[in-house]
């Protein structure tokens, strides 16, 4: 993709109709390339999210393992394994990871993108998709704290 090019120049009037066609695909290319980059967004961060749930899970799944079915008498047996806790709390941190490198990168191409294309649209820039992503990445923080904090 050509991001360097700028579109400045008017359609003039004594213009081919080639052209006009030309000029036109290609805007439609740019405005494409920018969406597949907001999907791509959309995608790491479904993938971030789901590390995130999974590490719930594990952190979870070793308090299951530790209790017994049974009436118990020793409150430290009701405690999760550290193992798993540990497990999750990683899998919660790649998920923060993810979503802050996807975010900040998205937020890089956007405005190179912004700066040398025009808008189609003067209220869809991309700071909305990029405040959703450290919407969700303040979210995997706050359960990292949660998880490591609060282990009963």
């Amino acid at each position: 993709m050509e991001m360097e090019r700028r579109n400045t120049h008017a359609n003039d009037p004594g213009e081919s109709p080639q052209v006009e066609l030309a000029r036109t695909l290609e805007q439609l290319s740019l405005q494409r390339s920018y969406m597949n980059t907001e999907r791509t967004l959309a995608v790491w961060t479904r993938t971030a999210l789901s590390l995130m749930i999974f590490g719930i899970a594990v952190d979870r799944f070793g308090l299951l393992m530790r209790h017994p079915p049974w009436h118990v008498a020793i409150a430290s047996e009701l405690l999760p394994n550290p193992l798993s806790t540990l497990g999750g709390a990683v899998l919660v941190a790649m998920g923060v990871l993810m979503l802050l490198a996807t975010g900040f990168r998205f937020l890089a191409y956007g405005r190179k993108w912004y700066k040398l294309n025009t808008r189609p649209v003067w209220y869809h820039t991309p700071w909305l998709a990029f405040s959703f992503a450290m919407l969700m990445a303040a979210f995997g923080i706050v359960l990292l704290i949660v998880l490591c904090v609060f282990r009963q």
